[in-house]
């Protein structure tokens, strides 16, 4: 992993020790036979879903939102992409069709403004 990229493992290893972390693994059913089964390329894109709590310390500048109050977030899904396979990176998160599609695809539609 250090050949691909010298600050895979260090990420990894903060994702798998982090009290916030789930580690699921694909079933084999699920993973089609000429899939790697490990990141195999310099291009990695990482993308964290997160739930946080509303209170005072959050913010929000532009697009990002900033929580300095680490027990008020909660990392759900971590994705990992390498060499493009996730979509435009310039996507706004807060356009309603975007959250939409986010509920869709967590399993849940309850949805509150």
């Amino acid at each position: 992993m250090d050949k691909l990229d010298p600050l895979a493992h260090p990420l990894l290893q903060w994702i798998i020790s982090s009290n916030r972390s789930h580690i699921v693994k694909l079933p084999l059913s699920r993973t089609r036979s000429i899939q790697s089964r490990f990141l195999q390329s310099r291009n990695l894109n990482c993308i964290a879903l997160c739930e946080v709590i509303t209170s005072k310390d959050l913010q929000k500048h532009g697009n990002i939102w900033v929580c300095p109050v680490s027990d008020h977030v909660c990392t759900r899904f971590f994705f990992v992409y390498e060499d493009g396979q996730v979509g435009d990176a310039n996507i706004n998160t807060q356009d309603p069709k975007i959250q939409k599609e986010i509920m869709r695809v967590i399993g849940t539609q309850v949805y509150t403004n």
